[in-house]
């Protein structure tokens, strides 16, 4: 009888298994396509599909631009909803091709431009956290521990799709990103919280109702994910903000910049507050590359 109920059990794992990678065959292939290619053919289809044809979440888009930046006219706007759709797009390639591109290929995209910032805390054995958001290609980070001689890992909230939850994490660990489940952070980290590390954290989700710090983003009342602030006090770790600048057709910069090396001396909030202002500069800067389709403020 336990035999029959632990078969019954396996048989919606391997299932799961099996359609995950019967999708994932496809996606490999197409993944071997040059970039240019990818851009032409599936570049143009994702922008014509998600901006002309189906408008994907075209007035979630809207009402995002036109609340965050209530000074500009009805037509820029659009426009700029227009760029996101293009960015959109070309994001959508480039996590395509993240599935096959080598890491000598990927490396070459990427450019660490404050790489002695972090060597600087490197050699005093600092463990470190960097705060990002969903803006630019954030998945290109996976490149980070070929180009870094310090561990790099990357904690996460599981995905409710799980298929889909695969898939990310099948191209954040392609070139030895270790991930760290978010409800799992501060009792792994504290056991490394004397060797040198760096810990990515994607920081602008939404942190549920009546959770997170409260702030202004974007004239808009927000509340902020803050458990990375509260990981940083825990494990005394320095305090990054990440930067990410288009660098060419499928390439970026990555900024760092220091927000605090004495997290226990700062404030309640305050290293929170000053991700989402460093992040709100960032947007400003160029408000196509952030992810305005996903419902931020509900």
């Amino acid at each position: 009888m336990n035999g029959t109920i632990e078969a019954r059990g396996l048989l919606p794992i391997l299932l799961g298994k099996v359609l995950y990678l019967i999708t994932l065959f496809p996606l490999v292939l197409l993944s071997r396509l040059p970039h240019p290619v990818l851009l032409a053919t599936v570049g143009r289809c994702c922008y014509f599909l998600t901006y002309s044809f189906a408008r994907y979440r075209y007035h979630v888009v809207l009402q995002n631009l036109s609340r965050s930046f209530p000074e500009k006219p009805y037509a820029e706007i659009h426009a700029l909803a227009k760029d996101f759709y293009r960015h959109f797009s070309c994001l959508v390639v480039e996590i395509i091709k993240s599935f096959s591109v080598s890491r000598r290929e990927l490396a070459g995209r990427v450019r660490i431009v404050d790489a002695d910032l972090l060597e600087q805390y490197q050699c005093k054995a600092r463990p470190m956290v960097a705060l990002l958001g969903h803006y630019g290609n954030w998945e290109s980070l996976s490149i980070l521990p070929s180009k870094l001689s310090i561990p790099v890992k990357a904690l996460y909230k599981p995905l409710s799709n799980k298929s889909v939850g695969r898939f990310v994490m099948y191209i954040r660990s392609r070139f030895g990103m270790q991930l760290i489940p978010a409800e799992k952070a501060v009792r792994q980290l504290m056991k490394a919280k004397d060797d040198a590390s760096l810990n990515l954290f994607i920081a602008d989700q939404f942190p549920g109702r009546n959770r997170g710090l409260p702030m202004e983003l974007l004239n808009q009342p927000t509340a902020l994910f803050d458990g990375a602030e509260k990981l940083a006090k825990a494990i005394d770790a320095v305090v990054f903000y990440i930067e990410l600048e288009r660098n060419g057709e499928a390439g970026w910069d990555v900024h760092f910049s220091l927000i605090t090396d004495k997290p226990n001396e700062t404030a309640k909030g305050e290293i929170t507050r000053c991700f989402g202002e460093r992040l709100q500069e960032t947007i400003r800067k160029e408000p196509a590359y952030w992810l305005w389709s996903h419902r931020r403020w509900k």
